[in-house]
Order: structure tokens, then sequence, then C-alpha cells
């Protein structure tokens, strides 16, 4: 890593760190933050980025990217650094990425103090007020915000915001005749609007009240002058007999229902020692009749005595004037047709209440008073804003400016999902990807050592796919199919899988043991075929008696020239000669050996490793000094502007090996075994040294 100062871009002394293969601009002040607007966009290690499957709030890229397109560029990361230089007295915060200060807050012109303003508003409707500090939570939580302040200054009254039952009602019938507007927390409501609609039409009714007023034949009075004495008495019974009509019907539909709808003997015998001379609870709750399948009203007997008298009124102000139902009993639909013939009085009955009642301006003065607020309301969501650029916009620069997160130990880059556990290492670079194929594609040109890995668990609807690079170690037990373990940075476990790799050399070490390791597996895997060839002859031998090369040398020898104990002579002589050939050379090469001094044996097996090995460590320190980060971002939808390579000791860092604790034991039987290559490789030394020496001895 080389640094260095004072380089200038726009007028500022920038500080450049070389890493990664490039020169990186550091933003450690507050000058740096006014000149990245000047810094030469070949400079910046990012040109854009997605806003989502990162490490960082989706909330705070969502801001950031103002043409709302899915992705952040640098004008819209300039403009956000910008706008809070404006809004900031004091940015040390933003270094900090802490919770955002009210004294930090630029309050010298008119946008500062409504901020200031509403910050504080939101403090207050969030139960913190006098609080110094505003968090991210508090100020993005608008159902709390809105939901639980009577007034949010939009100008919208909705039933929630106020506690009078008459208020509420009259806010339903407005929004039930003119429509609604939205409330802030999101609940339907009415605005001034609304009301002086409503109050207009109210009065363009009015002279047609008032002549149904004047005629008394007119159906807004259906008893003439005794209609508002019939609709008193019938507004007493009418929830009474809703209920009873309803429960009839339930009865009808189903006659089980019938005894539970009335209630049971234990309730008379509960009242049974009261004084029924008083009035009764107990009673007034039951049905108006006895519940049955037969949905009518009785209007001679049954009825329940604590509604006798309101009964009464009934029916002799509305039943018998308007000549319903029979001497017994009334209907249903009659019912409904006394109710329908009270509807227009109903109305003009309301209407009137309204316009004549202090209701109405009652309600006007509450959308006065929430709109009072509005100054102090409407620069909320500039709060949260600048509450989230104070948390994370550090944080965001120096992932897209530069990659201190990314080259640094202790952090992760906002692009680095989780943690992959698999084969005995810690996978630290994990990238989120759509489509493993796709991904691929691009990601090849990193020349790093790439596991798809797809990650689920049980109460997960959705799974996922993870990159994940292996940067030391080896390659060995690297295989689609096997399982590992994905943490992610929530610290959520996952089910990983690989279901696809790109294979690249991990490490100089895997490269130099990887010829004697596939000599190894090729040695191995023809002695296994031979064993198994082997244990089918004798098996065949032993069922049959008959020796599995006899038959075939009968059935090929058709003319008879050759017998079998003339075949058996020839292949013996084609063996005495092949024998005598490698003899001959064996002996040559001992000749050689005999004739080197004792300290050259060392050099020439080295040198012979060395022969062997050289060429796969070449390839893969070629590959390794080109392993870089750029298109396995570019693939995930980044735009990045540099190499960015991986080199050894960050190759290490972002894959660690396991090892054993500080002060544990180890028992013999459990220590690590050598890989099958270097046991191959030290054997192959330790047989020829050997020979060599002997012969040079006689």
């Amino acid at each position: 890593m080389i640094e260095l100062d004072g380089l200038k871009t726009g007028g500022n002394a920038w500080t450049f760190r070389r890493v990664g293969g490039i020169y990186q601009a550091q933003i450690k002040t507050v000058e740096d933050l006014k000149a990245l607007s000047a810094l030469d966009p070949k400079l910046w290690v990012a040109l854009s980025c997605p806003v989502n499957d990162l490490e960082i709030d989706d909330k705070t890229l969502e801001l950031l990217d103002y043409d709302e397109d899915g992705r952040v560029r640098i004008e819209e990361v300039i403009t956000a650094v910008n706008w809070v230089l404006a809004r900031l007295s004091d940015v040390d915060g933003l270094f900090k990425g802490s919770d955002l200060p009210l004294a930090a807050i630029n309050t010298q012109d008119v946008e500062g103090q409504a901020l200031l303003a509403s910050a504080q508003q939101i403090l207050a409707n969030t139960g913190h007020a006098g609080a110094t500090h505003i968090t991210v939570a508090q100020s993005g939580n608008t159902s709390k915000i809105f939901g639980m302040s009577r007034f949010n200054g939009d100008g919208v009254i909705s039933t929630e915001a106020v506690d009078e039952p008459e208020i509420k009602q009259l806010i339903l019938e407005i929004i039930d005749c003119v429509g609604s507007s939205t409330d802030r927390s999101g609940e339907q409501g009415v605005d001034q609007a609304k009301l002086d609609q409503f109050t207009q039409e109210l009065q363009a009714y009015d002279q047609w009240w008032s002549a149904g007023e004047a005629e008394s034949d007119n159906k807004v009075f259906p008893l003439g002058e005794s209609t508002p004495r019939a609709y008193r008495a019938l507004i007493a019974v009418e929830k009474k007999l809703d209920d009873y009509f309803a429960r009839c019907q339930l009865a009808a539909f189903d006659s089980r229902a019938q005894e539970p709808l009335n209630h049971d003997v234990g309730l008379y015998k509960q009242i049974a020692q009261d004084d029924f001379s008083t009035h009764s609870a107990e009673v007034e709750r039951l049905p108006i009749a006895r519940i049955s399948s037969v949905v009518e009203l009785p209007l001679i007997t049954g009825i329940n005595p604590e509604w006798n008298a309101r009964f009464d009124a009934f029916l002799t102000s509305i039943i018998e004037p308007m000549k319903f139902g029979t001497p017994e009993s009334l209907s249903l639909s009659e019912w409904g047709e006394v109710k329908a013939r009270f509807n227009d009085y109903r109305k003009w009955r309301r209407a009137r209440e309204l316009l004549h009642g202090k209701i109405l301006g009652k309600l006007a003065s509450f959308l006065k008073e929430d709109l009072a607020l509005a100054p102090k309301m409407k620069s909320v969501d500039a709060v949260e804003k600048l509450a989230r650029y104070n948390r994370d916009l550090i944080k965001l620069l120096n992932n897209f400016v530069n990659f201190n997160d990314f080259y640094a130990t202790d952090r992760s880059a906002i692009f680095q999902a989780g943690t992959l556990y698999l084969d005995g290492r810690e996978c630290r670079l994990c990238l989120r990807v759509g489509d493993p194929a796709k991904h691929s594609a691009l990601a090849g040109l990193s020349r790093a050592f790439v596991a798809y890995c797809e990650c689920k668990r049980k109460d997960a609807k959705d799974k996922f796919y993870v990159a994940a690079v292996f940067s030391a170690g080896d390659s060995a037990n690297l295989i689609v199919g096997r399982n590992g373990l994905f943490q992610d940075r929530k610290g959520a476990l996952w089910d990983a899988q690989i279901v696809r790799l790109i294979e690249n050399p991990i490490s100089i070490r895997e490269a130099f043991l990887m010829p004697y390791v596939r000599l190894g597996r090729f040695i191995g895997t023809q002695l296994e075929k031979w064993a198994v060839t082997r244990d089918k002859d004798i098996k065949t031998q032993m069922e049959t008696g008959v020796q599995p090369g006899s038959v075939k040398a009968s059935k090929s020898d058709k003319t008879g020239v050759f017998s079998g104990a003339g075949s058996t002579a020839g292949m013996l002589a084609a063996g005495g000669i092949a024998l005598g050939a490698v003899g001959a050379g064996i002996a040559s090469l001992f000749d050689t050996i005999k004739a080197l001094q004792w300290w050259e044996l060392p050099l020439i097996l080295i040198a012979v490793m060395l022969m062997i090995s050289f060429p796969s460590m070449l390839i893969a320190w070629l590959k390794l000094r080109k392993r870089t980060l750029a298109p396995l971002l570019d693939a995930s939808g980044w735009a990045v502007n540099g190499r960015t390579l991986i080199n050894a000791h960050l190759g290490r860092v972002l894959t660690m090996k396991a090892s054993l604790p500080i002060g544990a034991s180890s028992l013999l039987d459990n220590q690590p075994k050598v890989r099958t290559g270097l046991w191959l490789a030290l054997g192959i030394t330790v047989v020829a040294a050997a020979v060599g020496w002997a012969f040079m001895i006689l």
C-alpha cells in the first residue's frame, strides 16, 4: 500500500492510497467532500452500482437514486453530498455514521429552519420530546409520526384523529356522500374541500326540504305532522327489531341455531330471585320476541316485557296508521318497507341537524388546527433523508469512490453478503447473484475460483444464490453438490449447496502439488481397475473352473497354427525382451547416478521435481497475479472503474482455513493427514535418494 499526499484535483489536496493495483482517493475531511464534484471520474473506483442486493439500507439507496432507474451513479452521489453539506453546519457526525444531532442542522435559511422544526415535531409525536438526536428509525416511522398524532399538518382529518362520536359519524357521512382524501397516516378522511362540497350540497337541497316541510302530503313526511313522533318511536326499536329478524333468518337457515339464539333456562334461574317490579337489564338484553324459524314478528303477544312500552308506541304510531302487517305479525319484507318509508325523513332530519347545529363548524376548526402544523410537518421527508445520509453516506463513499471497506481487514464492503463455511474454510467474499449461469459468463474473467451456492432454509419462502470466492487452500474437495453453511450479515444461517463452479488456481502450493496429486489419482484409479478386473476373473474361475484367458485363446486360434503351449512361449519371449530392455535402461541410469558426486543427487532430484511442477506453478502464478474483483462486481450490475486486484495476503484474509485455538492440545491419532500428492513426492524422493546412495557406496 502506497499513500500519496498533496495531489491536487479541483484545488483540493487529495490523499491517494495505492491498493488493489490502482490509486484510490481517500475521503477524510470536509474539504474532500466539497471537492468531490471536481474529482476526475476516472479516479473513482466505481461509476455506478445497483440499489438492491447490497448490505446497506435499501431506502438510503432509493433516496440517492432520484431518477428511480434502479441504479446509483456518480452524479447522484455528488448531488447527495452537496445537499448534505448545505443542510449541516457540523459534519463531524457524517464521518462517525451516527444519529443526526439537531444542533448540527444548518438553520441559516428557511429550509434549514423548517427541517429543525420538523425534526422536533417528529420527536414530540414519537414520544421523545426534548431529545438532542434523531435516529433513522424515528424519522422514517411515518405510521408512528402521523398515526399517533391527532393532527399532522396535511389538512386531512380521519376518524382516527378525533374522539367525539358525532364528529366520527359526520366524517363517515361526508366520505359516503362526496368521497374521501388520504391522510398522511394512510387513513381515509376529509379535507376542507370535501367539507365545503358537502355543506354546499346540503344547502342546495334546503329548498326541497323546506317544501317538504310545508306540504304535509310530501313523501318526506309519511305521516304528516305525526311523522316526528313516529320517527322517534321507530328509532327506539329499530336496532332491536333488526337483531330479531337477523336471528330468525339464521334459525330458518339451520334449525340447530334456534335454541342457542334463545337464552337457556339457566338465565331465568339466575334472575328468579330478582325484583321484577323494577327495570331488569338482563331481561332487556334478551331478544324482543322468541326466536323461531318463522321469520315474522308477533304483534299481539310474546313481546319482551322490558320492551312493551316502546313496542306499543311503535304499533300505535306506525303500524296502525300505515296499516302494515296482519293483526298478529309483521314480516321481514314489511319491516323493510316501514324503514324505507322513513328514509327521506331520516335524511331531512339529519341535514337540518347539520345545517343548524355546530358540528360542521367544529369539524372546520379541527381542519384549521391541523393545517396550522403544516410548516412544521412539511419537511418530515427531508428529515428522514438527512438522518439516513448522516448515517450512511460516508459508508457508501468508502464503497464507491474507493474500496476502503473491502481492502480493510476489520470490516466488510457493502457488496459482501455474508460468510460461507465449507470444506474447513471461512469465505468472506460472497456476493448475492440472481442467476449463477448468467453471472458466471463474466465472472470467469476474474481469474478466481468461484463456487456458486444455493442458500435456503425451511422457514424462508425464497431461496437465493451467492458467489463465494475461495482464495486460499486448494480445490481438491470443492465439487458440485457439496454442502456448507452460509451466514448472512444479519446473523441468519442458511443451508448452502454448491451448484456451479468456476475453476481457477487457488494458490502456488496447490499448483506445485497438483502433478503429484494427479499422478497419485491416476495410479490409484488404475490399481482400483486392476483389482476389480482381477476379482472378476477369480470369481469366474471359481464358478466355471476355466481360466478366463483360455477361452479367448481357443476361439482366436481358428487356423490351428498356434497351440496353447506355443502361444504361452511367444508371450514369455516377448516379456523377456521387454524386461531386458527395462533392465538395460535401469542399469544405464544407475551407471549415470554412480558417476555423480553425493551432493549432486539432491540437486538433480529437486530439478526433476521443479521440471514436473514448474509449468503448473507458472500458469497458477500468472492467473493469481491477475486475480481481480472487478468482473465479479460487473456481473452483479456494478460499473467498476479499475482492476481491484486480490493479492495473496488479501486472499488469505478473505478465505481463512481452520486452525487449532491457542492452548489446545491434540492427540496423535487426531493429527492432520498429509496430502496424497505430498506423500507421493516425498516417497519418490526418498526412494530415489536411497537407491542412488546405495549405488554410489557399491
